[in-house]
């Protein structure tokens, strides 16, 4: 029920709210109140096909939700303990609430370019004039330690059984986050319309033992999901005509394309460590059947001698997004899905072809693949394999810092 799967923070802090973007003007804060960079999203620029952050930023008037934590609870109390400030979090997380946010809505303007919420707030000084703690009086507040928590789409309706949901459910209650997702479906789903629109893009983000010196809380989201594609090849080589003759292939007309069976419908990340775990709620599945490519006349994918025996003709079309790791019962879900495909060879009858994922094939979240179905003579050969070797996620760790960006799913 659990894998491991790293993200590397690219280890770049923002020191400008407009970063690289070219926009309009941000509200003018001073260094008193927390302020958010423009959050990274790094992904390879094909991922243009699936909807995905071409540019690598959030788009314009995107937002995302945020929690915020520094102060611990005395232990046994919910009082604060004034001198908790300063620790690291795996020293204070198992008595800290979200105190600083709780499912702060932050927002990009509408190029993108900053983010911003309402009202600001401040970084704790000291003092005993700081919101939300009555009377009890901080000191040294600059070497205060506060780590963020973050997701993206912002849910309206966190916690209602679908998007995301959030424990703890209150800013009052101590305890390290569990955010779950949960798919947009439910039970029997049949054929799914508009499932590259249906499913967001969902994201998670975290940042660690952040002083208010760095003066901007900045974020490189992550995929929680799957993205996976069909390319057709036809290498429908049938013989040879003689010796000084071409090979000779048939054409492969294509009529659909069909990824269905029972998935994973929520996935949980406890992050009460740098090493996050991962657990897919193997008992909340859907049923559906997501058609990729569908065509009554058919798309004819030619087979041409051009030196390599054939022609990759017909690229993905659509990318369906789907939980998926490597899970004791399963990948995608709790059963081996399958993949329909409807065709004709040459000039024989229409038929259909029914295949399950290859046994070698365990996708990771944030990786896009792509299936590629190859005719190979008369044969089928299903081959799953991530999209150039990319995952969307590529930053690279910055082994300079000190502090620990660095989530490890395991």
């Amino acid at each position: 029920m659990k894998f491991r799967y790293a993200i590397w923070a690219l280890g770049i802090w923002l020191v400008a709210v407009a970063c690289s973007k070219e926009a309009g003007t941000a509200p003018v804060w001073s260094d008193d109140y927390i302020r958010f960079g423009v959050p990274r999203v790094t992904v390879e620029t094909k991922a243009e096909t699936d909807g995905g952050f071409i540019d690598g930023y959030l788009p314009g008037g995107a937002s995302f939700g945020v929690l915020g934590y520094c102060l611990a609870y005395n232990p046994g109390t919910t009082t604060y303990n004034p001198n908790s400030g300063k620790s690291l979090w795996g020293v204070k997380s198992s008595l800290c609430p979200p105190s600083v946010f709780y499912n702060e809505q932050v927002t990009m303007d509408a190029t993108g370019a900053y983010a911003t919420y309402e009202p600001p707030k401040k970084w704790y000084t000291d003092g005993d004039a700081n919101e939300g703690l009555g009377d009890i009086e901080l000191v040294d507040t600059d070497e205060f330690q506060y780590t963020f928590y973050a997701y993206y789409p912002y849910d309206e309706n966190l916690n209602d059984g679908s998007g995301f949901s959030i424990t703890p459910t209150s800013a009052t209650v101590a305890g390290s986050p569990k955010i779950t997702y949960t798919m947009p479906y439910s039970g029997n789903e049949g054929e799914v319309e508009n499932f590259e629109t249906k499913v967001p893009d969902a994201m998670m983000a975290v940042t660690y033992n952040v002083q208010r010196d760095r003066r901007m809380v900045d974020f490189n989201f992550f995929h929680i999901t799957t993205a996976l594609g069909f390319q057709v090849n036809n290498y429908s080589q049938v013989g040879e005509t003689g010796e000084n003759e071409e090979d000779k292939g048939v054409d492969l007309t294509i009529y659909s394309i069909k990824l269905t069976g029972t998935f994973f419908r929520s996935v949980t990340a406890d992050m009460s460590e740098s090493a996050v775990n991962i657990t897919y709620n193997e008992d909340d599945t859907y049923q559906a059947t997501f058609v990729l490519f569908e065509s009554e006349a058919g798309k004819v994918i030619p087979w041409l001698q051009d030196g390599n025996n054939g022609a990759i003709s017909m690229a993905p079309e659509k990318y369906v997004r789907l939980l998926a790791g490597n899970s004791e019962k399963g990948v995608f879900g709790p059963k081996d899905v399958s993949v329909v495909v409807g065709y004709k060879l040459g000039e024989n009858k229409p038929t259909q072809k029914t295949e399950l994922r290859p046994g070698s094939f365990v996708p990771s979240p944030g990786t896009r693949y792509t299936a590629q179905l190859n005719w190979v003579n008369d044969a089928f050969v299903l081959i799953m394999q991530p999209d150039n070797g990319d995952l969307w996620e590529d930053g690279e760790a910055d082994d300079s810092k000190e502090d620990n960006d660095d989530i490890i799913f395991e």
